[in-house]
């Protein structure tokens, strides 16, 4: 999801107080933070802080007040170009992630295990705002609920290669850094600081129309986390918070060989996955900014890493186009025992 350029100043960098300005205004509701990872109060608190996650393995998240699409006027799905652009005048703010349209019946409910599999459990309902097809009706309710924690799944069309930062987690992990200026991941995209970091794949179920399943084994993305002041992590490599805690879910397929809603496509599978992210994206093609060759004069002998961004896998062309975004922005969250929450199978 890109965000405007205008955050930035001249240099490239996402200015802090524009960060602030934007999304705080929109989220002073009262939260529960999640426990940060990263803490500088000794060495026996991080003992003490390792064996508290050993021993709640489990982060569990409550949420509502939910935004849907936020920001959507200025993306490349939404916006001019994109493979939605007959909803411009729906989403016409653009100016700032909190300007979304927000949401009826919205609540989200989470259980996460690091490197969990089957463990991992979510549900996210909302009304739609808006129709495109029989999967999309404006004023039905629907349901969204995670069915594995896979990058490639078994009807895609096009396998992409799977980001090493998750793989060897099983595509859920916790306190991770995404995102930001570096140009390593998305750099259109504000630096985040996630409790939770999930990819995988969802259903999607019409509540309304009886819990019917209109949608199935599509591409999602989860992040439960914050936006932090970049420029201050840099600085002094704290991430001082810009946000509170957020979750952030998308929902995307878009199929090859079919045409698409406004009288686009049909699409190659290599035209289906140029849009998350974007082909000229930076992220796609840098690595760390460091001189491998330089590290092998002095003796170190490591293998020069790929970039950590790579195309989404996002093209079933078994299914309906497909895409949604969903900020929730009253978060409750934390570590547990226990991977058990009502109102989840």
């Amino acid at each position: 999801m890109m965000i405007p350029t205008k955050i930035r100043g001249e240099d490239g960098r996402i200015r802090g107080n524009a960060i602030i300005g934007m999304v705080v205004a929109a989220m002073i509701v009262a939260m529960v933070p999640a426990i940060v990872a990263i803490n500088n109060n000794g060495n026996a608190d991080m003992i003490a802080e390792a064996a508290n996650h050993k021993n709640r393995p489990y982060f569990k998240v409550i949420a509502n007040n939910a935004l849907y699409e936020p920001n959507a006027g200025k993306t490349n799905v939404f916006g001019p170009g994109g493979i939605f652009p007959f909803f411009n005048d729906t989403f016409s703010c653009g100016d700032a992630i909190t300007c979304g349209v927000q949401v009826e019946g919205d609540r989200f409910r989470g259980v996460f295990k690091e490197g969990g599999g089957e463990e991992n459990k979510f549900i996210a309902e909302y009304v739609s705002p808006i129709t495109y097809g029989d999967h999309q009706v404006a004023g039905h309710k629907y349901r969204i609920e995670l069915i594995d924690t896979l990058w490639n799944s078994s009807e895609v069309a096009m396998p992409t290669r799977q980001a090493q930062f998750l793989a060897e987690k099983g595509n859920v992990a916790f306190n991770q850094i995404q995102h930001g200026h570096s140009n390593i991941d998305r750099a259109d995209v504000p630096m985040f600081f996630n409790d939770v970091a999930l990819y995988g794949h969802v259903n999607v179920y019409d509540v309304t129309d009886g819990n019917k399943l209109v949608a199935e084994n599509l591409f999602t993305h989860l992040m439960v986390g914050k936006v932090v002041d970049e420029e201050k992590a840099f600085e002094n490599l704290q991430f001082t918070p810009a946000t509170q805690t957020v979750v952030a879910l998308f929902v995307v397929n878009i199929p090859s060989g079919v045409e698409l809603p406004g009288g686009i496509g049909p699409l190659t599978p290599e035209q289906a996955i140029s849009f998350t992210p974007l082909g000229d994206d930076t992220s796609l093609g840098s690595t760390p900014p460091v001189d491998y060759g330089q590290l092998e004069d002095e003796g170190l002998s490591t293998q020069e890493p790929m970039s950590q961004s790579t195309p989404w896998p996002v093209d079933n062309p078994e299914q309906p186009v497909f895409f949604t975004f969903l900020l929730f922005t009253d978060v409750k969250a934390g570590f547990s025992s226990n991977g058990q929450m009502a109102g989840l199978s």
